[in-house]
């Protein structure tokens, strides 16, 4: 049999390779036009928006290699049902269950490599392209301004209401909000209009210093000159780290810490969830684009290529509901809002091959 399986996955690699690169060159040429679009790109070196591109790779092959799963499952299945090859090897006592062990495999290979790849290449590469984006964004005079920041200052929580860049590196913040915790159930706040930053020290003069104690205000006074010593990241301030950039531990402890200190951890957990239903999602397509390709694969030659299609937009339709709408703003649970589309796909199939059998 091991003719057989080579032939079935001979028959899937170019589709496979073509329906990925072509994809993820999609994503490439619509970040291009969005430079191109949002800025001014005189002052931009042409290295840096294709060094962008490349970084940004790696998260478009996350999502692009299902597709490619797809179109290869389908294209390969429609030819060898519509040459009559299908019912050759079943003439021969060979069961499609045994045909389609082989995609099966390959899915779950390159499901594996694209677990890999978002875990261990994804978040170094996004966060340096959240670096590189923000250096573009300065060049490309886009205005030097942040509002409505939240960042922890050693034993502090601060809220900004807005933070604009100064001369060599500074920072001018407005309306701050700063509170620590220097006992049990006792709070200490500070609020002041006006802040700097430079060279690592955060200074807020004319603070008002308020302390509260069992939820009783038990000081309340004026106190200049209030600093912190914490150095920063100034493209960290500008850009909070985003999911992508977090491998799975990193993703779990940010989780673990949120919940720690009482805030909301739904669209980080659903996060965490779509690093395995994404990948998983390469095995399911290796699954349903065969079932249906041997129902429709003497419907011509160009079905499989639209079979495929429409596959991968009702399956990413289905995901955007799922976790973009239901499951950050809580209506499914992160674990059944990130695999609902892989688990109704899942059902089309299984019910696909018992009518086929």
């Amino acid at each position: 049999m091991k003719k057989l399986d080579q032939y079935v996955i001979k028959e899937m690699f170019v589709p496979f390779l073509i329906g990925t690169f072509a994809v993820v060159f999609m994503f490439q040429a619509n970040t291009l036009i969005y430079l191109f679009k949002t800025f001014s790109l005189a002052s931009i070196p042409p290295l840096a928006i294709a060094k962008l591109i490349a970084l940004k790779t790696p998260f478009y092959l996350n999502m692009t290699l299902p597709v490619g799963v797809a179109l290869a499952s389908s294209l390969g299945m429609s030819r060898l049902t519509r040459e009559s090859e299908l019912t050759a090897m079943r003439a021969a006592g060979v069961s499609i269950l045994r045909v389609m062990a082989p995609i099966s495999a390959f899915g779950v290979l390159i499901g594996i490599g694209n677990y890999y790849l978002a875990e261990s290449v994804m978040p170094p590469a996004e966060k340096s392209a959240t670096k590189l984006q923000t250096q573009l964004t300065i060049l490309g005079g886009a205005p030097e301004f942040k509002a409505d920041v939240l960042i922890h200052l050693g034993t502090f929580w601060a809220h900004f209401g807005s933070v604009s860049r100064g001369p060599n590196g500074s920072l001018d913040i407005a309306d701050a909000f700063l509170i620590e915790s220097p006992g049990p159930y006792e709070q200490t706040v500070y609020t002041s209009k006006q802040g700097t930053y430079a060279q690592g020290v955060w200074s807020f003069p004319n603070s008002i210093y308020r302390v509260f104690k069992d939820d009783q205000l038990t000081e309340f006074l004026p106190r200049k000159g209030l600093t912190i010593n914490q150095q920063v990241d100034l493209n960290d301030l500008y850009t909070p780290q985003q999911a992508t950039e977090l491998s799975v531990g990193q993703l779990r402890e940010a989780i673990k810490t949120k919940k720690q200190q009482g805030q909301d951890t739904t669209s980080l957990e659903v996060s965490l969830q779509t690093r395995f239903s994404v990948p998983a999602a390469c095995y399911v397509f290796a699954l349903v684009g065969p079932v249906f390709a041997i129902w429709l694969g003497r419907s011509g030659g160009f079905v499989g290529v639209l079979l495929s299609i429409l596959m991968v937009l009702l399956y990413y339709n289905i995901y955007v509901i799922s976790t973009e709408v239901f499951g950050r703003n809580g209506w499914l649970s992160p674990v059944l809002s990130a695999w609902l589309p892989n688990i109704l796909f899942l059902a089309l199939a299984f019910i696909g091959l018992r009518r086929l059998e």
